[in-house]
């Protein structure tokens, strides 16, 4: 579909653009994310598995130190060229990357153990594709495990805060309520084995740093306008909030809340 095609681009524009700056951001804050993921889906010595939506293999670089074997696959070039540079500065020989379509996942049904990913189902048109894709390349007994942001059922919320991401970054799609991501699981024949829910807090700046995007730039004045403005009801579910500046001077910093969901499921 022409849809589905223009998604794409749209992922690969912004994820080349930013490869670097969210690579770096990526592989350094979320090392404890990814190994609170690799205990809650079992990962261990005997399996393959494969991280989709790898961006700078956030979750293959941490997974390959638990399993025999794990594909990073991704959409974009630029990406995969930064998990490459990753696992080699740290001597990883138990992964490879692949450019490929997370939608379509090139295995076999059932030849895998484990099949991940993170932050990456608000970029897909459509999420339960995704999830239906990981079940059906994980064995009997095999486990899928996600983690992403995510809202409560609330349409008012959820069109607030969508419009917010879309402005800082023009990929993402919708991001899932909790109910959403549970019934996905249990349509692809996946038994839950745990969830976990995080509160992180993050820099307004350096949140649209990281999309490419700083102060004078017209996303960046426009996601700030409407977050500052969503302040006194929470009305989009950030969580926003002023905070001191770190130098100490006069000017407030915004701060707000990522809220993230990690599920755990086994194929039944």
């Amino acid at each position: 579909m022409e849809s589905q095609r223009q998604q794409k681009d749209l992922v690969r524009e912004q994820f080349t653009r930013t490869a670097q700056i969210f690579g770096d951001y990526a592989l350094a804050s979320r090392v404890e994310e990814a190994e609170r993921l690799a205990r809650m889906v079992k990962a261990s010595g005997s399996d393959r598995a494969v991280d989709l939506a790898c961006g700078p293999g956030t979750l293959a670089l941490r997974f390959a130190r638990h399993v025999r074997w794990i594909c990073g696959l991704d959409l974009t070039p630029a990406i995969l060229e930064r998990a490459r540079r990753a696992a080699a500065a740290e001597g990883l020989a138990n992964l490879d990357f692949a450019l490929g379509d997370a939608q379509s996942l090139p295995f076999a049904d059932g030849s895998l153990d484990i099949a991940v990913t993170s932050y990456s189902l608000h970029h897909f048109p459509d999420a339960a594709r995704t999830i239906g894709e990981m079940a059906r390349v994980v064995k009997r007994g095999g486990r899928v495990g996600i983690l992403d942001i995510f809202l409560p059922a609330d349409h008012a919320i959820s069109e607030l805060n969508n419009r917010i991401e879309r402005i800082r970054d023009a990929s993402h799609t919708r991001t899932l309520a909790r109910e959403e991501f549970e019934s996905h699981f249990a349509a692809h024949g996946l038994r839950i084995l745990e969830t976990r829910v995080e509160e992180n807090a993050r820099s307004f700046d350096h949140w649209m740093l990281v999309a490419g995007s700083k102060p004078g730039d017209r996303p960046y004045a426009e996601a700030r306008r409407l977050m500052e403005a969503s302040i006194p009801n929470d009305a989009a579910w950030f969580h926003p909030r002023f905070a001191p500046a770190e130098n100490g001077g006069p000017a407030r910093e915004l701060i707000f809340t990522n809220t993230t969901l990690f599920i755990a499921g086994e194929k039944i």
